[in-house]
């Protein structure tokens, strides 16, 4: 009776474990305000970095595990950047139409007034009685 020991390979899990840490601090710094840059940049080399492991493992009938769980990481850090850049352009776009509507309304109110007369009504708004 042979004795024979079938070797499994390590193909793709050092791009399953890049994939892996890139993918956890992708989704760690997409919960903070301001870093949705490196977010997204940790997510994308993530999904890179976990296909390529993917399909060397597959290739090589090696553990998925890594890999994939890197490579949903990304996904998952991407999709969060995503959702938050499009939250703070849709708060940031809805201001900037209201100080529009604002500016525009005190331009029309001023054009009536002489300066002199708009300063003075502005000094008793924020003068103290």
């Amino acid at each position: 009776m042979e004795n024979s020991q079938i070797q499994k390979s390590n193909a793709g899990q050092g791009m399953g474990i890049a994939a892996l840490v890139l993918g956890i601090l992708g989704v760690l710094t997409a919960f903070i305000p301001c870093f949705g840059f490196f977010a997204m940049i940790f997510g994308v080399l993530a999904i890179v970095f976990g296909i390529i492991g993917y399909t060397q493992a597959k290739r090589e009938n090696a553990s998925l595990g890594l890999p994939i769980t890197g490579l949903i990481l990304g996904i998952i850090a991407s999709i969060f950047v995503l959702i938050w850049t499009l939250l703070f352009a849709a708060v940031f776009s809805s201001n900037i139409m209201d100080m529009n509507t604002l500016s525009r309304e005190l331009q029309k109110d001023i054009q009536g007034d002489s300066l002199d007369e708009y300063l003075q009504d502005t000094d008793t708004i924020f003068t103290r009685e």
